[in-house]
């Protein structure tokens, strides 16, 4: 069984102590330490934890400036500022210097805070997991991308794992010790683009009261990664080509050039091609973005990997340490195989997360699994095969007869033996176990 994940959450509200306590409470899995009173404690403490979440804005001191004081004593771990505040430039220069590693709005909830701490220590053994199956061929491109500053596009549907993909990236490459900057495009409307994206001087603009330092400029040494990369405003891909080209930037507001050594990783979930065609996106800006293409398929292209996926995430979010592992009843992990998970890998966990909240034993059955889910696979599997009149509804003998025949004839693949009965694979089910 892995260590635990050693955690220190400093926050001087009781109140978010409490709640890091319950989102952490799996001893198996997290060591969790607090502080609420950062006065009194002591930096080298800090150094054996693998994670630190602290809060910005404390008595006496902010969260960055403590991570600074951490850096200097050789803190090598993960750093999360948590904050509730427009606090952006001292965050912005916290990641310019290296200080932190990710920011989080107070605002987060128990999946968000959760699944970001497990993907900073779950990207080994999610990749092991990968290795046996399909999606090997989209690793051994990632390690071999890893080893230069090519500029790297990820294609692949939504919750297909893109961002746990650029992570991977990061920390496979040579700028591993540098910030990894997310920047979703399509949350930045047109006007505040390069503000944020290139950074301002005092006085740009009305509200301009300082300098501020953008994403760009952050991520000097490390990784950006820009999600959703065809939503760039089209008046603004100027800006992003020539900081490709040239390597430079310049704060709206300014002049002056600013020299940046930044690895761009960008990604969509549809091809650029195709916003270049809609006239959404500059063709040269895409021959920039896409000169190494990483395609992820979709779960539903990859079956066998899900059985892997399901224990790694209901292991990952059980909270029921008395039960151990957590089990399926017959037939339902067949099921969730072959439900065509239009979330992805993201749906999956989040229905594991569900699992795990809503079960009453350590046995998933048919009727636990998500109403979404139960819905889905019903409606799809009743439109399918009604052209075949092989009825289910006969006497018992000739019933099961049937259902042999309908197996036999689909190679023992049960979903092809419900749409060939012209029924739901929940249907087949119930007949198979009832027959057993």
């Amino acid at each position: 069984m892995p260590e635990a994940i050693k955690i220190l959450c400093i926050d001087d509200e009781a109140m978010m102590l409490n709640a890091y306590k319950r989102v952490f409470r799996d001893t198996s899995k997290y060591d969790l330490s607090v502080v609420q009173f950062i006065q009194d404690y002591d930096p080298l403490d800090a150094l054996e934890n693998d994670i630190i979440i602290c809060d910005q804005r404390m008595p006496g001191i902010l969260g960055t400036e403590f991570f600074q004081v951490l850096n200097k004593l050789g803190y090598h771990g993960n750093k999360i500022i948590c904050s509730a505040h427009a606090d952006f430039d001292d965050i912005m220069n916290a990641f310019n210097h290296d200080f932190i590693d990710h920011f989080l709005n107070k605002t987060w909830s128990n999946q968000e805070i959760r699944s970001l701490v497990d993907s900073f220590h779950s990207d080994t053994e999610l990749k092991s997991i990968h290795d046996n199956y399909s999606i090997e061929d989209v690793y051994l491109l990632a390690d071999k991308a890893a080893t230069s500053d090519i500029a790297i596009n990820i294609q692949g549907e939504t919750g297909t794992g893109k961002e746990v993909l650029t992570r991977y990236i990061h920390k496979q490459s040579t700028r591993s010790c540098g910030p990894c900057i997310t920047v979703n495009c399509s949350t930045l409307t047109a006007s505040l683009f390069e503000s944020l994206m290139f950074g301002h001087k005092k006085g740009a603009f009305t509200g301009a009261n300082q300098d501020h330092i953008g994403f760009y400029e952050a991520a000097h040494g490390g990784t950006l990664f820009l999600d959703e990369v065809v939503d760039i405003p089209v008046e603004s891909q100027a800006k992003i080509l020539r900081a490709l080209q040239e390597n430079v930037i310049t704060r709206l507001g300014d002049t002056k050039d600013i020299h940046v050594d930044v690895r761009v990783i960008s990604a969509s979930v549809k091809p650029i091609s195709s916003a270049v065609k809609d006239g959404h996106f500059r063709e040269d800006l895409m021959y920039r973005l896409n000169v190494f293409p990483i395609h992820i398929p979709p779960l539903r292209e990859r079956k066998s990997e899900i059985p892997g996926l399901l224990k790694h995430y209901l292991n990952a979010f059980n909270y029921h340490e008395e039960w151990g592992e957590i089990n399926f009843d017959t037939g339902v992990q067949e099921l969730l195989i072959n439900y065509p998970w239009p979330g992805n890998i993201r749906e999956l966990e989040n229905t594991c997360n569900y699992l795990n909240v809503s079960l009453d034993q350590p046995l998933i059955q048919e009727k636990d699994l998500p109403k979404s889910i139960l819905t889905s696979m019903d409606e799809n599997n009743d439109l399918d095969g009604k052209d075949v009149k092989l009825s289910i509804e006969q006497s018992p003998q000739k019933s099961k007869l049937t259902v042999e025949q309908a197996l036999e004839q689909s190679g023992n693949n049960k979903t092809k033996a419900a749409q060939l009965l012209g029924i739901s694979r929940m249907t087949l089910w119930r007949q198979l176990n009832k027959d057993s």
